[in-house]
């Protein structure tokens, strides 16, 4: 029993001598760690920052697109080429506005990816929970799919009307039989069918009741357009923090605490042994 005693104190011994060797050297580099996720959470924010300011531009062009497409449907039966001027307009920017958003969501997800692999090498292999964090990845593929859809569906809008503003000017009866379809509705089979052909894809092809139903639609995407851009503003005066930027810095600070109570106990150790 004796012998045994002196041997687990031997052993104690050796451990905390070999705790007060390395723990300097610990100590330093688990300072360094903490110091680079601070940094790197603050390089994340200022990126989130900017990403919802491009989120705001995005936004605030999706407005005017809607408000140009509303007006130029309302228009329709008074002014038809400062009508079709109008949607072909909100079109364009309208598209703008989606790559814009998606191009700004890719590069932010790209950005986040980065920083998460960087931080990875800093924690300890055991700590699984950035990986497990990392939420859904961007699919490159769908995102240029969305954005080729986007220019597509605007290049054809403004080829249709285009077509029926030529075939407006050219053929003033078609004209006149289309405001009368946009307005009272009273226009012959023969003429209707005339007017969608000649028109089709326009406002100028809609009855007054497909006319309405549109109006409804577009207020509706323009209120969520409106209410978008009113929660991206509220971020950007706010100031608020990315998810990843906070979760770096809970693990710098469960960092910071492991590292003082490994402190506390050098201490109480090196006055024991001295």
């Amino acid at each position: 029993d004796k012998d045994g005693n002196l041997q687990g104190e031997d052993v104690d011994l050796q451990d905390g001598d070999l705790f007060l060797e390395q723990f300097s050297k610990w100590k330093k580099d688990q300072e360094v760690v903490i110091k680079e996720l601070y940094a790197l959470a603050e390089d994340i924010d200022a990126n989130h920052k900017t990403m919802v300011k491009s989120n705001v531009a995005a936004s605030s062009a999706a407005v005017a697109s809607g408000v140009m497409s509303l007006l130029g449907l309302v228009l329709a039966p008074a002014t038809l080429g400062a009508s079709m001027m109008l949607t072909v307009a909100g079109s364009g920017l309208g598209a703008a506005a989606g790559v814009a958003r998606i191009v700004t969501d890719v590069w932010e997800a790209y950005r986040n990816r980065k920083a998460r692999a960087q931080a990875s090498t800093l924690l300890p292999t055991t700590d699984q929970e950035l990986e497990d964090t990392g939420g859904k990845k961007t699919s490159y593929v769908i995102s240029t799919g969305q954005i080729v859809y986007n220019c597509g569906s605007a290049v054809d809008t403004i080829r249709k009307h285009a077509r029926a503003l030529r075939l407006a000017r050219a053929h003033p009866h078609l004209a006149t039989s289309a405001r009368r379809l946009m307005t009272t509705g009273q226009v012959s089979t023969r003429s209707t069918r005339q007017v969608q052909k000649a028109f089709t894809g326009t406002a100028l092809a809609m009855t007054k009741e497909a006319r309405m139903r549109g109006g409804v639609t577009s207020l509706l995407s323009l209120g969520h357009d409106i209410a978008a851009l009113s929660e991206e503003w509220k971020q950007l005066k706010e100031g608020t923090r990315a998810e990843l930027a906070e979760e770096l810095r809970a693990h710098a600070q469960e960092l910071e605490e492991l590292v003082g109570e490994c402190t506390q106990y050098y201490n109480k150790l090196w006055q024991k042994v001295r």
